[in-house]
């Protein structure tokens, strides 16, 4: 009974019921920074260009916070940490 015990520990140990959780892909925080980037690049292009640019600069705004909730919501669903 000792030596099962002690099989059964060594499994948890090696092999935990629980998944593993992941970090932030790569490619998420690429795009994150590329975004961020850009809305950079626009805020100091100067010029209005017809309200395009500031409207431009607000879809990337959108899309960081886009982001920033599907981050959110993976990790309160465990798919990262």
């Amino acid at each position: 009974m000792r030596i099962a015990t002690l099989l059964l520990l060594a499994f948890l140990v090696v092999c935990p019921g629980a998944p593993q959780q992941k970090d932030v892909p790569a490619e998420v925080e690429s795009a994150r920074k590329a975004l961020e980037s850009a809305r950079n690049d626009l805020n100091h292009a100067g010029g209005e260009w017809g309200g395009h640019r500031a409207a431009a600069v607000q879809h990337i705004d959108q899309a960081i916070k886009e982001l920033n909730e599907a981050e959110k919501f993976a990790r309160e669903h465990h798919d990262i940490k």
